[in-house]
């Protein structure tokens, strides 16, 4: 059994290091500051696992080891070497291929280090795979030398040929000559993976879940990825898998989205002239129905927690200018940092009729609004600013145009740091964080119960969905593409969506927290 040091202690390089062996045959790994410490852990049982199945450091064992410390993946299988194998692995191959060896060393076998014929590579690959499961490893074709890779592959292009034969036999039909799928699954995922990168560079977040899928696949040739290997590659994600962080399992809408990059990378495949894989009979018939969260099922716990409305009026009326803006602009418009963040100063339709009432939108002259289209589905939307929040535009904006060292232009984003950058980072894979350590911070100030930005947004559309029992309305608040599922056709098609009735009901909900006429407001609705 081999040791390993604990702990994630880091030097002052930031550097973390790893002990793996025995006391008499250890190595010592270095991980440079790049490594989180998440994947140090992981690697380190990786490695440990390494060490348990060849039983020491030797040429084998320090190759497949300095692959994963420097994050090689996939990671090459080594060359079967007489002398680095296990002894119950050489016992294995002697009792399943009856070969009498020379007995030349203390294990009673050829020292050679020549690879023997005799340890058939699938067979070698195969117990890899089975005894150190966690390691993504190469493909044959990725490893093993090009006049090993000729031969096996005239070995195995016979074997198959055979078997087509016989089965053309069975089902009574002229035999055909069989014609092998090339690649790998590993090759077909990195191939995606490049296409993806090249046609979407900025999509952080779908890099992350085709990484996911290329580091949590095994590979497999394509040859093999027939129906029951798809709906393998299906279930592991409809299971829910463990987190990366082993802080639980995927949610149920995260494992849907890497079923949904899994069938994108499916049907790219299918079409892709470089692999000649086809999506197998019924494919589409596969079960992708992913494993509810039973733990959190409750009828104790509401769906989305309310916050009470004297914490909400902390938010509006305590704390800087620009920490009130965004609380007060969130609860206004049920927007999140993903809304506000990407709000532009020309965005803003102010002490002026809807844009929309010349075109017969009946709500009354005047008003103040703020429309745009959402970034993601392209969605049109529209709300009433109240007074309190234009009282805080008209602070907010010399303070801007002071940070900016000059007026506000339309296109500029609404919200800004201190440097006159939209806080809204639109090249991070999280973009909205710092939002949420501003919002974070100003919760703190106000001393309020712990809450989100995201469950801010939620308050006006919980409001008018519980409140006003009106579904439609409150998916309208918050800028869904189909502001309720029985009525896409309706909205699609024959419909306006209700504008005024949202107008309304954001100026009911408002007389929670402030006086109903003070400051003024022009209402949105009709006599």
């Amino acid at each position: 059994m081999s040791r390993q040091s604990k702990g994630n202690y880091r030097d002052k390089h930031g550097r973390q290091s790893a002990r793996v062996g025995t006391r008499s045959d250890n190595r010592v790994f270095m991980f440079n500051r790049s490594w989180s410490s998440a994947d140090v852990d992981r690697v380190k049982q990786q490695l440990k696992d390494v060490f348990d199945f060849w039983g020491k450091w030797n040429a084998s064992s320090n190759a497949v080891a300095d692959s994963l410390r420097k994050g090689v993946n996939p990671v090459p299988i080594p060359t079967p070497v007489l002398e680095d194998l296990p002894e119950w692995l050489l016992q294995d191959l002697v009792q399943r291929q009856k070969v009498s060896i020379t007995p030349l060393n203390e294990f009673g076998f050829s020292v050679s280090r020549v690879p023997l014929p005799e340890i058939e590579l699938p067979y070698w690959e195969a117990t890899l795979r089975r005894h150190l499961p966690s390691i993504n490893w190469a493909s044959l074709g990725q490893s093993a030398p090009l006049e090993v890779l000729k031969r096996l592959r005239s070995e195995q292009m016979a074997v198959l040929q055979q078997s087509a034969d016989t089965v053309a036999s069975i089902d009574s039909r002229p035999s055909t000559t069989a014609i092998p799928v090339k690649g790998t699954l590993q090759q077909a995922l990195k191939a995606y993976e490049a296409y993806v990168l090249k046609s979407q560079p900025t999509n952080w977040d779908r890099h992350g879940k085709i990484k996911q899928l290329i580091e949590r696949h095994p590979d497999i040739p394509l040859a093999t990825l027939d129906i029951e290997q798809c709906r393998v590659l299906i279930d592991y994600w409809c299971s829910r898998p463990e987190r990366q962080d082993k802080k639980g399992r995927y949610s149920a809408k995260r494992s849907r989205e890497q079923l949904y990059e899994l069938d994108n990378f499916f049907t790219h495949t299918h079409v892709s002239t470089d692999f000649a894989w086809r999506k197998p009979e019924d494919f589409d018939l596969l079960n992708r129905k992913v494993a509810k969260d039973k733990s959190k099922e409750s009828v104790s716990v509401i769906t989305h927690k309310l916050v009470p409305v004297a914490d909400l009026k902390k938010l509006m009326t305590q704390g800087s200018v620009i920490q009130r803006l965004i609380a007060t602009w969130c609860i206004n418009c049920s927007h999140g940092a993903g809304e506000i963040g990407r709000v532009q100063w020309g965005d803003l339709f102010l002490n002026q009729d809807h844009p929309w009432k010349s075109q017969g939108l009946q709500v009354e002259p005047g008003g103040n609004w703020v429309g745009f289209l959402r970034n993601k589905s392209s969605v049109v939307g529209w709300w009433q600013l109240w007074p309190e929040t234009i009282q805080l535009l008209e602070q907010w904006k010399p303070e801007a145009e002071e940070i900016l060292q000059r007026k506000v232009k339309d296109d500029d984003r609404l919200i800004i740091n201190g440097k006159g950058n939209s806080l809204y980072n639109e090249d991070s894979k999280n973009g909205q964080s710092k939002f949420a350590e501003r919002f974070n911070y100003h919760v703190e100030v106000t001393g309020i119960t712990r809450i989100t930005l995201g469950r801010l947004r939620k308050q006006l559309s919980d409001w008018i969905a519980t409140k006003k029992a009106d579904a439609v309305v409150s998916s309208l608040a918050l800028g869904h593409g189909k502001p309720h599922s029985d009525d896409k056709i309706l909205f699609a098609h024959y419909s306006n969506k209700p504008w005024v009735r949202l107008f309304e009901y954001q100026q009911e909900f408002r007389h929670q927290f402030f006086e109903q006429n003070s400051p003024k407001q022009v209402s949105a609705t009709r006599n």
